[in-house]
């Protein structure tokens, strides 16, 4: 039976989400969300997570929901990407049944992905395509492709990883509060 996991990067202009099949990493879906600027946050929070609820109320059952953690570095737009980050977990976490949850830092993300925490966006896209062979042409898709593939992993111990993978997970295990 197919189950998948969904790997979210978060953003009010371009709100990478990926679909993938859980067991054999397939991807399912992608699309780039976007909302109009001149709309207010909650109805553009609103739309987010409306195009998200439609892949959690599907047939297949989902596993897990990897859902990229807030950068503290953002100044002003700290705060509304706050509000759309609680928001999207406000929802995920009334969903029934509740997948598994987990929030990787951005850090964590680059390091599963790169083995650096520390990369400029271009290379999560190179790394993604050398990693597991599938090419975007938009960062906000790489991001959410790589924490789809995080999702596999944290819940799926037959996954082989890299060490600076396993380093991330093992992380992400020790700070798991959301899930």
């Amino acid at each position: 039976m197919l189950s998948i996991v969904i790997g979210i990067d978060p953003s009010y202009t371009g709100c990478g989400l990926i679909v993938l099949d859980t067991d054999t990493g397939e991807l399912k879906h992608k699309e780039v969300i976007t909302t109009n600027s001149k709309d207010s946050e909650i109805k553009r929070v609103r739309q987010i997570w409306t195009k998200i609820a439609v892949f959690l109320n599907t047939k297949e059952p989902v596993d897990v929901v990897s859902l990229e953690g807030l950068a503290f570095d953002k100044g002003e737009k700290a705060h509304q990407m706050g509000y759309l980050h609680y928001r999207l977990r406000e929802y995920l976490e009334s969903y029934k049944p509740k997948p598994t949850i987990i929030i990787p830092t951005p850090n964590q993300l680059k390091k599963f992905i790169t083995g650096k925490g520390q990369v400029k966006k271009e290379l999560i896209l190179l790394n993604v395509y050398k990693r597991w062979g599938v090419e975007f042409d938009n960062n906000n898709l790489a991001d959410a492709y790589g924490l789809a593939q995080l999702g596999r992993a944290f819940i799926n111990k037959d996954i082989k990883l890299t060490s600076y993978q396993q380093e991330a997970i093992k992380a992400i295990r020790k700070e798991d509060k959301h899930g």
